[in-house]
């Protein structure tokens, strides 16, 4: 995800990456959070959501910072998705 910034924000971005991400991913997809500060929810919910349908509800990161993971247990709990953190 750093190949998108240190700092990932805005939902127009969102949609941006996942516009790119959608022609690059092969499923299952791990989502690798080094080198990445933080996420913002609307930046989350253009991106998590739509994976996580395409790997029956589930996503896979990993080198997640608290600030992001924080992030990610609120869109999971919003949207009924399983988040599973590999070291």
């Amino acid at each position: 995800m750093k190949t998108y910034g240190i700092v990932l924000t805005g939902r127009e971005f969102g949609v941006d990456v996942m516009n790119q991400l959608s022609n690059e991913l092969k499923y299952p997809v791990t989502l690798d959070f080094e080198g990445v500060a933080s996420m913002g929810s609307s930046f989350g919910d253009e991106i998590i959501p739509k994976i996580a349908t395409n790997q029956g509800n589930k996503i896979e990161v990993c080198n997640v910072k608290k600030p992001i993971s924080d992030c990610l247990n609120t869109i999971a709990k919003d949207y009924g998705i399983e988040i599973i953190y590999i070291d």
